[in-house]
């Protein structure tokens, strides 16, 4: 009998060793590493940074799996559900085109959670976490555009991947892998309907639950409880409501020579990635014609479907909405020249002239730009001035993006500049030094706690 996705994905996860990656390879896993605490510590202050830790404390109870900022330690799923939370509060997370999904968020706090409880060593951590990235892009991929209209991928998708990560951890065969992944799929939901209600504060729900249910999921597996190893494909599997249009091929090809986590993108902006390559470009005319806002007649965004459903909110009224508001970003940057991880404020998303601005900037849904998506992120960017010209940039990659990689000095400088309100510059530089140094080097409770 044929093996069934799941099953052939498990055998090659469970196969899986650092010695199958090459040098890039392996420093781009580090550096997911890396942006997983940038992520983590930018949201510390947060009110719903503390709403969803002590949540995690209350139901967990105290334990030994640390907690980012935190002196508490408290049980394994709830530390992750509490790193996997609170990482997604500021929107500042890596993220894949194809699979459409923030994937560090729900793999890394597993993989971090089991290394101390089973204090594995750093080629452990590693081969964790990339088998993580493996699944969950994998699974993303393959569940596609028509899942993502309706699903947040990154919930769904990123509890497959979560369970692969538990399962790399605790050293599960490949049979008890595949019951993982039939475990991680009859648990994983995340809906879109949060951002029609406007309910931002239960956005980070997704991505904990996503890590605590991966989880799960592996424990079940190691206790031998039997997953469904026709998760996806079966009459009544995750491809029977999940997607209309699935690939199926994604889960298998180039399984095993090409790995996923070189396919991740990293945020250059503190917003939704669907605003990403329009800020791009719209960063682009403002240094190419040195334009500013009071130059600015109009602007015309011809975009794809996801950057006006997901991230066309025309009137936001929290700062968590203006991320996922390509008219206020765009017009934020135009504004003030530029829109960073430390002017995106809510003062400035309020300011008159920001607001005036982004009622004349027009996202229009191009057919042949919505054509280029998910395998880039295309547009086309028209700034209209007051004196007649039309300055126009087109964009497909993001900064960021593995075609318009950063480069070691900026992820390192973006995890400072997130972490630095919070982190002394030799708790920075250990973070650093541990993350980047791997497979050497001792994960210990200093670098969780503020």
């Amino acid at each position: 009998m044929a093996k069934t996705l799941t099953q052939t994905l498990a055998d090659s996860l469970a196969s899986f060793s650092l010695s199958q990656l090459e040098p890039a390879t392996l420093d781009k896993a580090r550096y997911c590493l890396l942006d997983y605490f940038a992520a983590a510590w930018n949201g510390y202050g947060h009110p719903l940074f503390s709403t969803y830790h002590e949540l995690a404390f209350q139901l967990g109870g105290p334990g030994a799996s640390p907690v980012i900022g935190e002196t508490r330690a408290t049980q394994p799923s709830w530390a992750v559900f509490a790193n996997g939370s609170a990482s997604h509060i500021t929107e500042v997370d890596d993220m894949s085109r194809l699979s459409t999904m923030h994937t560090g968020i729900c793999v890394t706090p597993v993989t971090l959670a089991l290394a101390f409880e089973k204090k594995l060593p750093g080629d452990k951590i590693l081969e964790s976490l990339v088998c993580g990235y493996e699944a969950g892009l994998r699974m993303g991929e393959c569940l596609g555009r028509t899942h993502y209209a309706i699903f947040h991928t990154t919930g769904t998708a990123g509890t497959f991947g979560a369970a692969a990560a538990a399962a790399k951890a605790l050293n599960l065969n490949a049979e008890q892998t595949a019951h993982a992944l039939g475990h991680a799929g009859t648990q994983a939901m995340a809906l879109w309907q949060f951002l029609e209600d406007g309910a931002f504060p239960a956005k980070p729900l997704h991505s904990g639950k996503a890590a605590q249910d991966g989880l799960t999921a592996a424990y079940l597996a190691a206790a031998g409880v039997p997953g469904a190893h026709r998760i996806l494909e079966g009459k009544k599997g995750y491809f029977s409501f999940a997607s209309s249009a699935p690939k199926p091929e994604a889960i298998t090809q180039n399984l095993g020579k090409t790995f996923k986590v070189d396919e991740v993108s990293f945020k250059s902006y503190p917003t939704c990635g669907q605003t990403q390559s329009m800020l791009d470009a719209t960063r682009a005319i403002i240094r190419e014609h040195g334009i500013t806002a009071a130059d600015v007649k109009e602007v015309e965004a011809r975009v794809y479907e996801q950057a006006v459903t997901i991230a066309g909110i025309a009137d936001p009224q929290t700062l968590e909405q203006a991320k996922f508001s390509n008219q206020v970003c765009m017009a934020l940057m135009l504004v003030k020249g530029d829109l960073t991880f430390a002017n995106m404020t809510l003062e400035n998303v309020n300011d008159p002239a920001v607001r005036d601005l982004s009622r004349r900037v027009k996202l229009v849904l191009d057919p042949e730009v919505d054509a280029k998506f998910p395998a880039t992120r295309p547009c086309r960017i028209i700034v209209r001035a007051h004196d007649g010209r039309e300055l126009v940039r087109e964009n497909y990659y993001r900064t960021g993006d593995p075609e318009h990689p950063m480069s070691a000095a900026q992820m390192e400088s973006k995890f400072r500049d997130l972490s630095g309100h919070v982190l002394s510059r030799e708790k920075q530089d250990r973070i650093i030094n541990w993350c980047l140094g791997l497979p050497q080097g001792t994960l210990t409770e200093e670098l969780f706690r503020p």
